[in-house]
């Protein structure tokens, strides 16, 4: 298929809209059509078979927020990295690297799978296979990284665009090495917090030693709905506070069950 026919065919099926943020302003989505989403779902199944590294919590059945924040417990110092917008930075090259290095696809497969992953030369926002395939198409980077953070002893986690390393103690060369690793691979990271000796906020859940605690911003909103429950609401903004009291009244119990 020809270049300029891919793209007639890609442009037709992919939409680009927007959606509000929790914090205020907009956020682009590229939101691919529904044939186009089936397949890229169907590839994020096939791609989910693979056995994933011990450090990988999302997208991998049977992890979650929670338990990429319980693999921290006990660690006296925590660092946390965010990946600055990881699939817009993740082109469509490295995609093709990923089939054709190492799942050994054929070059005309790979780059056909690289076409049906990407949208405009990187992964899309709204794509279900984006979050598998940011992982493999940066396999490498993180393979680098964990096999670095376990030759000091440090514990890793990767969750999407959420690097957590801790440890007894974090060396600053072996940081800045890790940070290296990220920028020379053309992602950016930023939102860098740092915990040493002190409760750590980690992918939304609060470790406290050994303890894993549910936010208090969390707490206060769950508060806040039951108490705006009591007054005369109209029944469609009631039911909507309702099924919010019972998403937060599920993440608690998540957070207590670990």
């Amino acid at each position: 298929m020809r270049c300029g026919l891919w793209q007639r065919w890609r442009i037709r099926f992919t939409q680009s809209l927007t959606c509000r943020k929790k914090t205020g302003g907009v956020r682009g989505v590229e939101n691919p059509a529904r044939r186009l989403k089936l397949v890229q779902a169907r590839i994020a199944r096939l791609l989910g078979r693979i056995a994933p590294p011990d450090y990988l919590f999302c997208p991998v059945k049977g992890r979650c927020y929670v338990s990429n924040a319980a693999a921290h417990r006990g660690q006296r110092v925590v660092r946390c990295l965010d990946i600055r917008k990881y699939y817009p930075s993740t082109p469509s090259r490295r995609v093709y690297w990923f089939f054709h290095r190492i799942l050994c696809c054929e070059t005309d497969v790979a780059a056909t799978l690289a076409k049906l992953a990407t949208y405009q030369g990187h992964l899309p926002t709204g794509s279900p296979l984006s979050p598998i395939m940011s992982f493999f198409a940066h396999y490498d980077v993180w393979e680098a990284i964990a096999a670095k953070c376990k030759a000091n002893g440090y514990r890793l986690t990767v969750y999407i665009d959420d690097v957590t390393i801790s440890g007894a103690s974090l060396s600053p060369q072996v940081l800045w090495d890790i940070k290296r690793l990220i920028h020379r691979s053309g992602l950016r990271y930023h939102k860098e917090k740092h915990f040493v000796d002190r409760p750590a906020e980690i992918t939304g859940v609060i470790v406290d030693g050994e303890r894993l605690l549910v936010p208090n911003r969390q707490l206060k909103k769950l508060y806040q709905i039951q108490k705006d429950l009591k007054g005369n609401l109209p029944s469609k903004e009631e039911g909507k506070m309702r099924e919010r009291l019972m998403g937060l009244r599920g993440q608690v119990a998540q957070i207590a069950a670990i």
